[in-house]
């Protein structure tokens, strides 16, 4: 059974956690904050995605949900792409190894066709309605808990309340992070690349 069955669910809890029910009122603000600092932090494996991208005239635009590029494939998901800055990649005599990110949209000079991305994607939001949920409130409740709390400590001008709740928050984002890690990498091994003596 998850800690949290919705949107509403964790409401309470943080209503009960800062101790004043005037957050409600302004719930829907503070819970777009809270994911908006879940999202710059957030980089778990259940974030990644992989699409194809169009290119046209060596543009094409990013998804809506891009937070940051994993890999750009040059020939469907074998070699990867070197990402360069964005005044070498516009050079005329850039090649297409390389790519570079201009805004929403990704660029390999004079490009057109299909190419293989692999990204980081937004935590899918839960404030359309009052009984959303989404992957994160189910496996990590602690992360979406302590950074609503801490937006409603903030909130009510508790500054002993929101140094509790960010310091919890930090934490959550730690843990969340070496779990990830390690069911991504418990059984890598490293391999030197090239001739050895």
């Amino acid at each position: 059974m998850a800690v949290f069955a919705d949107q509403l669910d964790l409401r309470t809890a943080v209503i009960e956690a800062v101790g004043s029910t005037s957050i409600v009122d302004v719930w829907p603000r503070l819970l777009q904050f809270a994911e908006n600092e879940i999202n710059r932090k957030s980089r778990n494996r259940q974030q990644i995605t992989a699409v194809d991208l169009t290119f046209t005239s060596g543009v094409a635009t990013l998804p809506a949900d891009f937070l940051e590029m994993i890999n750009l494939y040059y020939d469907g998901y074998g070699t990867e792409m070197v990402q360069a800055p964005l005044s070498t990649v516009k050079q005329t005599y850039s090649n297409y190894g390389f790519y570079a990110i201009d805004g929403t949209s990704v660029l390999i000079n004079g490009f057109t066709g299909t190419k293989a991305i692999e990204y980081y994607a937004k935590v899918p939001t839960i404030s359309a309605s009052l009984t959303d949920t989404n992957w994160l409130l189910a496996a990590y409740p602690d992360v979406y808990m302590a950074t609503c709390a801490f937006e409603g400590a903030k909130h009510i001008k508790s500054a002993e309340l929101a140094g509790i709740y960010e310091r919890m928050a930090d934490r959550a984002f730690t843990d969340m992070k070496i779990d990830s890690d390690r069911a991504r990498y418990s059984q890598a091994a490293v391999r030197v690349a090239g001739c050895t003596p």
